[in-house]
Order: C-alpha cells, then structure tokens, then sequence
C-alpha cells in the first residue's frame, strides 16, 4: 500500500475531487453533452466487425490495421494514449489494454475516447499497473464487456472481481503474483503469443522528506487550469466516478514487454525507492536493455522531491527513449496540464551525464489523446527460414528457424518420403530420403491467420540413401 506519508496527499485528492463534485452538480445538471466514458459499457459481441475496423483504425492509424479483418499489423508497437497512464497497445498484432479508465468526474469530454469504444477495440488482454479510481475504475465493466482476462496483483484480482455487479459474472483475472508478495517480486507470464512479458512488483508514488543528499529538488507546484469550465462534468460521469474514489491500490505492476528487436517498459506510478526500497534499483537495471520506456512523471513525491523518483527510475532502467506519463490534467486542482510540467522535467532530466541520458518523446494533453502516430515503433522479426542437415544414412532432419511465433503448422516434403507434418514449435522433423540425387526439401508453412507460405531448400545426398 501507499507509504504513511502519501495518504494525506491521497485524502487531498479525494477531497479535491469532492469539493469539485459538489460545486459542480448545479451547473452540469444538463443532457446536452454526450457522456464520455460515463454510463454502462456496451458488449464487445453489440460493435460489429465494421465498428471493431473503424475503432481499431482511429487508436492504431488506419494504414496500420486490415481494413477488411481488423487484424493490426505486426512489425509494429503501437500506443495510443487515453489519459493518465492508459493506454490502447497493438503489439504484434495483439490488442491490449494498459489500465482502464477514461478520466472524467471533475470534467466531461476533455479525453477523446469513451468506454465503448474501448470495448470496440476488441481487447484480448488488460494489465493493471495498480487498481487506484484513475488506472482501474472502468476495468471491470471493459472485461465484463469483452471477455479479455484482467491481469495483476492478487490483490488486484480479487477487489476487481467483487466490483462486478447484477448479473455480470466475475471476470477472470490472471494473478500474476501471490497476495502479500514483496517488492521486487517478478515474474514471467505467458500472455501474449511471441511476447515476452515481464512482470516486477514495484512501489507507488509517495511523499517523503526533503533527500539531503542530493541538489535540491525544486518543488512541482501544479498550475491552475480551466479544464473543468471548458468541459464541465455531466451529473453521470460523476456519479460513474464517485464511488470508485477510495479505491484500494492492491500493490504495483511494472511491466516489460520484449517483441522481435524491440524491448519497452510501462509503468503507470514512479516510487520513492531511494527511501523505502533501494534494493528495487537492482531488480530495474536487471530488465535492461530498454528501448522505450513510459513512465509516470506526476506524484505524490513532487511537493518535497520534484522529480526526483521518475528520474531514478530512468537512471535504472537506462532507456534510450523516455515518454513521460500520468502528467495530463486527469484530477483538476491537484494536476495541471502536461506542458506545464515539462520545465521541472528537463530540469531534472539534466541531473542525468548527457551521454547517458535518454531521448524524450514528450506527449502533452489533449493534443496527443488517441493520436498513434506519436508512439508508433517498428519491430524488426527474424524471417522465418527452412534448414536441413544430415542425421545419418539417408536421412535430413529439417526445421524451421527464426521468429516461429506465428506459426501454426508446417507440412514438411521431400520426393520420396512421406510426407510429414508437425504443429508444434520448434517444428521440426526426419525425413528419410530414397533417390532423387538433386531433390528439394519443401515446407509450407501456415501461420495464425490462416495464411499458407512454401519454403523450399535443396537437400544434401546425406551419404548413401535408405533402403526402398
């Protein structure tokens, strides 16, 4: 749970948010504007295949996504943000969700996105970073919605399926570790067919004293914005939003996720682990190499600390690219908008020696909401090959090498033997060889889609052949 010091900053932002709920309620007592992300989330099975295109196009970009199947492409990783630290992901191919909410409450419509459309896109998967109101409110209802299994603490799992109501069934939930496990716990799931995940408890944001040891930290004093009086908040999109305010933590996620070339890290909170877990810099410095790292810059830290954990973060995990998170303008009068936290970002980000700092990619509110060209990555997979090799008196073993992720069969032939197929990885198999001086080994290979290729190689004499 949050450290003593974060839960008075916590209260604070409960309280913000209710003196906000209260003075809002006499002048959002209007229908006039269309409820974002408020209300019941319709079923995934109600978007037909022409909404799931058009949906998956809009938060992927359309040259990324078949526009007949829907199918997202897979040599690329994609995200695309809908506030706070949410975001839709494409990653080979695979659509998945990390956190689920759709801020609102203190405003209506500032965020681009609503809950059906989220369920539109068809997720397979959501990951929980940590289950607070502002990562995990519309979580429950989005898997309800869809079928997509939930993923996270214990913890997460179990306060997530008492959150459904009437007579929705319990989603199901992957509990990636054990409840009460420590810090620096981790954990390697098998969740998405070619990905390598990687799953590390680490520790919320939290408030603590001045670090001495440092250069001093220049206090991040949130700016005060119109948010709230350019999109007043609609009487449901608060009441969809009160209730989930005292929302448990259930413990804290990072994640890395590792697809052909390309290694990236998300995680949705940045601790004080110089003061309550200094251990965990070691457990972060063992996910390296990072590409791409999306880190939350917003906390409850930045009043005494500045920004003094996400930076320890960077300095751990010594990405080569840096996209600052959770620094939107998700809970007017506690944050301010994305810009004006750039200058304590940089500020701090100089701490860093130049050749070791990371590059950043600043993405700032609203302009970059549901906007997937700004955090579109190419992903470089090794090419599916067919080899062979002599395995004794006419015989060739063959098998398929490289990335083989997306492979479902493979039909091995070779003139004069019979025929054989395999449809489990490595996929390989003996073929015993009878004549034919200058014959060809020939694989066609099926992948998840259906879609059949041939590969061909000449194959070795392998010695005398078989006896007929």
């Amino acid at each position: 749970m949050m450290p003593a010091m974060a839960r008075p900053a916590a209260t604070a932002i409960v309280a913000a948010f209710a003196v906000l709920f209260g003075a809002a309620a006499g002048a959002s007592a209007h229908g006039g504007r269309g409820l974002v992300g408020g209300g019941a989330v319709a079923s995934a099975a109600a978007a037909d295949d022409a909404a799931m295109v058009r949906t998956r196009s809009r938060y992927f970009g359309a040259a990324n996504v078949d526009q007949r199947t829907g199918a997202v492409r897979r040599d690329r990783v994609i995200f695309s943000w809908f506030g706070v630290a949410n975001f839709a992901l494409a990653i080979r191919g695979h659509v998945v969700l990390l956190d689920a909410w759709i801020p609102r409450g203190a405003f209506s419509g500032y965020v681009p996105a609503t809950t059906d459309e989220l369920a539109a896109l068809r997720p397979e998967l959501i990951l929980i970073g940590h289950a607070h109101f502002d990562h995990a409110a519309d979580a429950t209802p989005l898997a309800v919605a869809t079928g997509a299994p939930l993923a996270g603490t214990a913890e997460h799992c179990a306060d997530l399926r008492a959150r459904a109501s009437g007579p929705a069934l319990p989603p199901r939930c992957i509990e990636l570790f054990g409840r009460d496990a420590p810090r620096g716990s981790q954990a390697t799931p098998q969740l998405l067919r070619g990905v390598e995940v990687t799953a590390l408890k680490h520790l919320h944001s939290g408030a603590t004293r001045p670090d001495r040891s440092e250069p001093y930290h220049v206090p991040v004093i949130p700016l005060p914005t119109t948010t709230s009086l350019e999109h007043p908040p609609t009487p449901s999109d608060m009441i969809a939003v009160v209730g989930h305010l005292p929302d448990a933590e259930g413990g804290n996620v990072l994640y890395r996720f590792r697809v052909g070339d390309l290694s990236l890290v998300w995680h949705d909170t940045s601790g004080p682990a110089a003061d309550y877990a200094p251990g965990l810099f070691d457990k972060l410095r063992a996910l390296r190499s990072v590409d791409v790292q999306l880190g939350a810059i917003q906390g409850f830290n930045q009043f005494t600390n500045g920004m003094r954990d996400p930076r320890q973060y960077i300095e751990a995990l010594a990405p080569r690219l840096f996209v600052p998170t959770h620094h939107d303008d998700w809970a007017p009068g506690v944050t301010t908008r994305a810009v004006n936290y750039r200058s304590y970002f940089y500020d701090e980000l100089a701490k860093i020696p130049a050749e070791r700092r990371p590059q950043v990619r600043f993405i700032a509110d609203p302009e970059d909401y549901v906007r997937p060209d700004a955090l579109t990555f190419p992903v470089r997979l090794e090419p599916v090959q067919l080899v062979r090799r002599c395995a004794g008196r006419g015989r060739l073993r063959v098998r398929l090498v490289g990335d083989v992720a997306d492979v479902v069969a493979a039909r091995f032939r070779l003139p004069g033997a019979r025929a054989r197929r395999d449809a489990v990885a490595p996929f390989a198999v003996t073929l015993v060889r009878r004549g034919a001086a200058r014959a060809r080994v020939v694989a066609t290979v099926t992948d998840v889609d259906g879609n059949a290729r041939t590969l061909t190689r000449s194959a070795p004499r392998c010695g005398r052949a078989a006896p007929r």
